[in-house]
């Protein structure tokens, strides 16, 4: 009796699993893997730095000037955000259907079509517009996307792989199915699709890169997301956003590395 008694006593009940997320996991945790992965990566590539015994000069040339470092860096973080979101899902028990991310089909393709057409006339009457309402700002700023010195198959491939391929999945992934999946549980939809698109667009402004905030970028990447959470509601599926966030990168890198026209 006294031993069946000392068993309740010791017994602590489990505490109930949390599942689903909602806008604060939504916005936090995304948060958190876009710095985190980063912070990850450059320490990672501080240790190789010191256990290579690097130069000052040495690791500045290696970041600034080698195309293989700057694809694994960029690979690195991409693995990394989709290993800790992967991690919270399974945690939260989350499946990448509940992200929208199901089977891709064709008439998702053919929607995007159209999408991205009109995403792009839209784009520039927006920023002609802001160029004319608001003078003082720079909308001819050139974006640091790096690659400079990328030539030749196997280097433009990474930069392939790296610019066009792996943002296009992760970020849909991330912003269109789990941070906006999140917002609009709580949200109305335009007000998700607002609150997702300005943070997407943020991220792009590029601050702490010691140039002044690049407007184009967060402009269009806001409109860009918009026009993406709108094929997500349409299709019920990521791949069409997928498909159009890759079709624009695409034409950067043709523009920017293929046909060698600064935009």
């Amino acid at each position: 009796m006294l031993k069946d008694f000392s068993k309740r006593l010791s017994h602590r009940p489990e505490k109930p699993k949390i599942k689903g997320w909602g806008p604060v996991s939504a916005v936090l945790f995304t948060l958190l893997i876009y710095f985190g992965s980063q912070i990850v990566m450059g320490l990672l590539f501080g240790v190789y730095v010191g256990l290579a015994g690097l130069s000052e000069a040495e690791t500045t040339r290696l970041f600034e000037k080698s195309t293989t470092a700057q694809f694994v860096f960029v690979f690195g973080v991409a693995i990394l955000s989709l290993w800790f979101l992967y991690g919270f899902m399974k945690r939260r028990s989350i499946s990448f259907a509940d992200l929208a991310l199901k089977k891709p089909s064709f008439d998702n393709i053919l929607l995007a079509l159209p999408v991205f057409v009109v995403y792009f006339i839209t784009l520039i009457c927006i920023l002609s517009l802001v160029s004319a309402a608001l003078p003082s700002i720079n909308l001819d700023q050139e974006q640091q996307i790096g690659f400079e010195n990328a030539t030749g198959y196997v280097a433009l491939t990474m930069v392939f792989i790296s610019l066009v391929v792996l943002p296009a999945f992760v970020e849909e992934v991330m912003v269109r199915g789990f941070l906006y999946g999140g917002l609009v549980k709580k949200f109305r939809k335009l007000s998700a699709a607002l609150i997702a698109s300005l943070i997407f667009g943020f991220a792009h402004l590029q601050l702490g890169s010691g140039e002044s905030p690049l407007w184009v970028a967060a402009i269009d990447t806001f409109i860009l997301s918009m026009f993406l959470i709108w094929l997500r509601e349409r299709t019920g599926n990521l791949w069409a956003g997928i498909f159009v966030h890759g079709l624009k990168n695409s034409l950067a890198f043709i523009t920017i590395f293929i046909l060698n026209i600064n935009v």
